[in-house]
């Protein structure tokens, strides 16, 4: 059974500007993740907590986040803002099961006009269908890039499997709150568009978010571990497509085009960030 280092901090600022595009709010009630996502961008947060512990062993529990939030909301600067909850934690990792910070903040946060995402892996978030249909302007985006469960076991090792990822997209979809997918990161040989399509359309998502993998930051390491171990015939290709910024461009840009075409047949709006950027140096 895995288990992962747990502490208590406090926290002087529960809301932090976000960097999505059209900016916005982000909350973040823990630090770290106990998913273990071997591709996770967020590990750039070991940058500024001291974190010693390898990403995805540690989990901080903001304990008084839910008092700092409801201080701050009452100031004119947050009036309406959008609001991320999780950009860089799972807010609905095992932690929350316990502590219920992510439920408390959305009872503060229901009592004013805020749009609100959440962002999440877990199925956990239909434990909170009671306070989610009290939003005028809510949605719940489940990061859903593969069918194939072996993957996800191996490169999300300690998150909800897809299939209990889709059953809860289903009963909030059926519960009247919108539902979105995160198709990201958009792997080679694994995320397959028009299969996921063909299940999203099925659930009820109103959108899909995809973004290319961002190799930047040690994020490719951890998936190369699991490439040679497990997928060796495959590793120098997902290398070349990946760190070859020619064969990156072609990759995602056939990608792009693809979920055009889906998006087209199956009306559903797609978001793509392909960025060239995410072609990075490797780290070896």
């Amino acid at each position: 059974m895995f288990s992962w280092i747990t502490r208590e901090i406090t926290c002087k600022s529960g809301l932090t500007p976000c960097g999505f595009p059209g900016g916005g709010w982000a909350i973040n009630p823990y630090v770290g993740c106990s998913h273990g996502c071997r591709y996770c961008y967020a590990r750039f947060m070991k940058k500024f907590t001291g974190h010693t512990e390898p990403w995805g062993t540690f989990v901080d529990v903001r304990a008084n986040i839910v008092e700092v939030v409801a201080r701050k909301l009452k100031s004119s600067k947050f009036v309406s803002r959008q609001i991320y909850l999780g950009t860089v934690t799972d807010p609905y990792q095992p932690a929350e099961a316990h502590y219920q910070l992510t439920r408390n903040l959305l009872k503060v946060l229901s009592d004013y006009e805020h749009p609100v995402s959440i962002l999440t892996k877990s199925d956990l978030v239909i434990r909170d269908r009671d306070v989610l249909t009290r939003f005028k302007e809510v949605d719940v985006n489940f990061t859903v890039n593969t069918l194939d469960e072996k993957w996800k076991g191996l490169v999300e090792p300690h998150s909800p499997t897809i299939k209990q990822r889709f059953q809860a997209m289903k009963k909030l979809a059926d519960a009247g709150i919108t539902v979105e997918a995160m198709m990201g990161p958009y792997f080679p040989f694994f995320t397959d568009p028009e299969a996921l399509f063909r299940k999203l359309k099925a659930i009820g998502v109103s959108h899909v978010f995809t973004e290319s993998f961002n190799t930047i930051g040690g994020n490719w390491t951890g998936v190369d571990a699991v490439l040679k171990k497990h997928y060796p015939h495959l590793l120098l290709t997902m290398r070349k497509t990946l760190f070859n910024k020619k064969e990156f461009c072609q990759f995602y840009s056939e990608a792009e085009k693809k979920l055009e075409a889906l998006s087209k047949n199956y009306h559903i709006p797609v978001t793509t960030s392909f960025g060239i950027g995410h072609a990075g140096k490797e780290t070896k």
